[in-house]
């Protein structure tokens, strides 16, 4: 391990400070993206589903499984 002192830090507890740091400021961020690209993930599958025209037909069959119970 490198042992060259910056004052009373060595170089390694210093950038695992920084690291540190930037995680716990930048952990929402993560999860907000991760959210954001789910909700985008659901939005493409409903796009591909219309434009290839199995989505229509996948509502209509669970609207009238929907009629037969009622």
């Amino acid at each position: 391990m490198l042992k060259i002192k910056l004052g009373v830090k060595t170089i390694f507890e210093y950038i695992q400070i920084k690291l540190a740091r930037l995680y716990r400021n930048e952990k929402g961020e993560l999860v907000g993206s991760i959210g954001w690209m789910a909700i985008l993930a659901t939005v493409l599958v409903l796009v591909h589903g219309l434009i290839t025209g199995w989505l229509p037909g996948f509502v209509g069959r669970i609207f009238s499984r929907m009629d037969l119970l009622v």
